[in-house]
């Protein structure tokens, strides 16, 4: 019988990471959102200054990554005076990810310092498969994990000043190219493709991202030069690889876990949720 062990959203504050708290996150992601405000205006047309900032510049009130995207998706959304396109959705699910991976692992100075307590990891040895909702995990140098979500890798980070990170496929849209070189002139610029990575903002299916779903004809594209048609992806298979899976969470995010484990034919033992402290059995949750 093959065990697992699946490592949930928040995992690596909760082990430690001061720069992976929500209070620097959010710190980090309104001044980014500064950063890729010529991007954003040339794809949409949308000024990102006071009007955005204003909702969550309240330091009283600290929001998680996701729902800090979902403040940006619906902003932008709400501010654009176009008809609004499967192509325009492509574009604005493309960029509010490259703020928020950047937002996650990044400081000015390099990527995210990798110091965390090593006493309140679990026993990784004790499992078959380790699988992961993070895109990084500090501890795991010799690449064990399965990232369900995709895994960015950030050796390009080390040691680089001022790194943003931007699409190499929206690099072939003009006025993209354009904004980005105007950023290039006082950061570095490091290309990757989103579409290897899967990143929600708060309340919008992970089915139904275009990186997951894939990118189809249909009557609402138009002709552009960053549209591309691929087929999708379909999430949580590896999970099958085990028959019984532990799982080790913070908060909230053990809920949404359970919704996805429900889904599959895994018998869920047990729940370790760090920031309580509290450990309980989950009995007869089984498809």
């Amino acid at each position: 019988m093959a065990r697992g062990l699946l490592l949930g959203n928040g995992i690596n504050a909760c082990i430690g990471i001061e720069d992976l708290s929500r209070e620097s996150i959010q710190q980090r992601f309104l001044y980014n959102v500064g950063l890729y405000s010529p991007i954003i205006e040339s794809l949409f047309k949308v000024k990102t200054d006071k009007g955005f900032l204003g909702n969550i510049n309240d330091k009283s009130t600290i929001y998680g990554i996701e729902i800090l995207a979902r403040f940006l998706y619906d902003y932008i959304k709400r501010e654009t005076n176009i008809g609004w396109t499967d192509n325009d959705e492509y574009r604005i699910q493309d960029i509010v990810e490259c703020v928020c991976l950047l937002t996650i692992f990044y400081l000015k100075d390099g990527k995210i310092r990798e110091n965390y307590d090593r006493t309140k990891m679990p026993p990784i040895d004790r499992y078959d498969y380790i699988f992961t909702l993070n895109y990084v995990e500090f501890w795991d140098i010799e690449l064990k994990s399965i990232y369900l979500y995709g895994r960015v890798d950030f050796a390009k980070f080390v040691n680089v000043k001022n790194a943003v990170l931007v699409s190499k496929d929206r690099m072939k849209l003009k006025e993209y190219a354009i904004a980005v070189k105007d950023i290039e002139k006082s950061n570095t610029i490091i290309e990757f493709s989103p579409n290897d990575v899967i990143f929600a903002p708060e309340g919008i299916d992970k089915k139904k991202l275009i990186c997951v779903s894939g990118f189809f004809p249909s009557d609402r594209l138009y002709p552009a030069d960053d549209l591309f048609l691929y087929r999708g992806k379909e999430l949580y298979t590896e999970l099958d690889k085990v028959d019984e899976i532990d799982i080790l969470a913070c908060h909230h995010m053990v809920i949404i876990v359970l919704l996805i484990l429900l889904t599959t034919r895994i018998w869920l033992k047990f729940i370790y949720i760090i920031k309580k402290k509290a450990r309980k059995r989950a009995i007869g949750l089984k498809s």
